[in-house]
């Protein structure tokens, strides 16, 4: 479990649930999801309007549209007041690491520099409810890559990273979608 998400658990504690739970509306959110996505790195200062290739706003996009298509409601939010609300529960993300290639690497150095997207999911249901996971997801795969001189075209023509990247992200968000909803269930 990663520093920040711990930090958020405590520093934004959620509202004492009720003893009787509040009836929900049939199209009330089942998930909020926080799109104030952070960037995990010891040491390194990263602002979110900073995220290549918009990942930060397209994993949202993707998670709400995956769970819409799964029969699931998931709301994006930004304000405290939903984070805090109490009955919702609440899935935020860390972006853990992000590799666009050898000469574009975010996160914790490894010998493998193929690239991908890694995360930490937490889906926080109470003051003391938070369980986490991990999800990764490769940008591209070694036989999709040709030889090249430029990392950023990937050897591929008309293939760019970000394109690679937002394909990617589908693929992450399938999965965490899928991590998250027997829980809600």
């Amino acid at each position: 479990m990663k520093y920040s998400l711990m930090i958020l658990a405590l520093v934004t504690p959620l509202l004492a649930v009720a003893a009787e739970e509040q009836a929900m509306s049939p199209t009330a959110p089942l998930v909020y999801v926080n799109q104030n996505i952070g960037f995990n790195v010891k040491g390194f200062k990263y602002k979110q309007s900073e995220f290549p290739c918009n990942i930060d706003k397209v994993m949202v996009d993707n998670l709400v549209e995956k769970a819409k298509s799964n029969g699931l409601r998931f709301e994006p939010v930004a304000t405290a007041a939903k984070i805090r609300n109490g009955v919702i529960p609440v899935l935020l993300i860390d972006v853990e690491q992000l590799v666009l290639g050898g000469d574009h690497q975010f996160g914790t150095k490894q010998a493998s520099n193929l690239p991908k997207v890694q995360i930490t999911a937490a889906l926080l249901k109470g003051k003391d409810n938070m369980v986490t996971a991990k999800h990764t997801c490769a940008i591209m795969t070694l036989n999709e890559l040709t030889p090249s001189s430029n990392v950023l075209d990937l050897g591929t023509p008309g293939l760019t990273v970000c394109d690679a990247t937002q394909k990617c992200l589908k693929d992450l968000s399938k999965d965490v979608v899928e991590w998250i909803e027997p829980q809600i269930r």
